[in-house]
C-alpha cells in the first residue's frame, strides 16, 4: 500500500511539473489542460475515497507550492473533488473511452464550481479566477475531456503498482 502511495505521489509530482513548467509556457494554448486533475480522478476511481482524498490533497499541495495562489486553495479543491469521485470507485469502470471522458468533464465542471464558491474563504484568489462561462474554461473542459481516455489508458499500464486491491473487474489490461 505504501508503494502505491509513493508511485501515485511521484506521478502527481511529474504531472505538476509538466503542467506548471511546460504546458503553462505554450503561448498557443488558451488554457492549460489539468492533467493533475485527470490523474487524481483516476486514483480516486481506482482506490476509493481515502486514497483519492490523500492523492487530491498531495496534488493540491504540489500545485500550491508551484503556483502563486495562496497556500491551501488547490488542496481544498482537489481534496473535495477526489473524495467525491472516490464514492464512485465501485460503480464506474475505468476502461473504455466515454466513461473517462464523462468523469473528467464532470470533474472539471465541479472544479470550476468549487473555485467560484471558495472565493468566500480565499478572497485574494478572486482576481485569478475565470468565470464558468468563458472561453478559457470551455477550452480547458474540452482539453481535459479529450485527454482523459489517453491518460486513463496510460495509467492503466501501472495499475498493478497503483492499486491497493484487486482490479480484475475495474480495468481491462488487454
Amino acid at each position: 500500500m505504501v508503494k502505491s502511495y509513493l508511485i501515485s505521489i511521484f506521478i502527481l509530482l511529474c504531472a505538476v511539473i509538466i503542467e506548471s513548467s511546460i504546458l503553462s509556457n505554450l503561448s498557443f494554448l488558451l488554457a492549460v489542460p489539468d492533467i493533475v486533475l485527470i490523474c487524481s480522478i483516476y486514483f480516486s476511481l481506482l482506490n476509493g475515497k481515502l486514497y483519492g482524498e490523500t492523492c487530491g490533497f498531495v496534488s493540491g499541495i504540489f500545485l500550491d507550492w508551484t503556483t502563486g495562489i495562496p497556500f491551501g486553495f488547490n488542496s481544498l479543491i482537489r481534496t473535495i473533488i477526489s473524495y467525491v469521485f472516490g464514492f464512485f470507485s465501485d460503480t464506474i469502470i475505468l476502461k473504455g473511452i466515454f466513461m473517462p471522458m464523462i468523469t473528467v468533464a464532470s470533474g472539471t465542471v465541479l472544479k470550476a464550481i468549487i473555485k467560484q464558491l471558495s472565493v468566500f474563504f480565499f478572497p485574494n484568489v478572486g482576481i485569478y479566477l475565470t468565470h464558468i462561462i468563458s472561453y478559457e474554461f470551455l477550452f480547458e473542459l474540452v482539453l481535459n475531456t479529450l485527454l482523459a481516455p489517453f491518460f486513463f489508458k496510460f495509467l492503466n499500464l501501472f495499475v498493478r503498482s497503483l492499486s491497493i486491491s484487486s482490479t480484475k473487474d475495474k480495468v481491462d489490461n488487454a
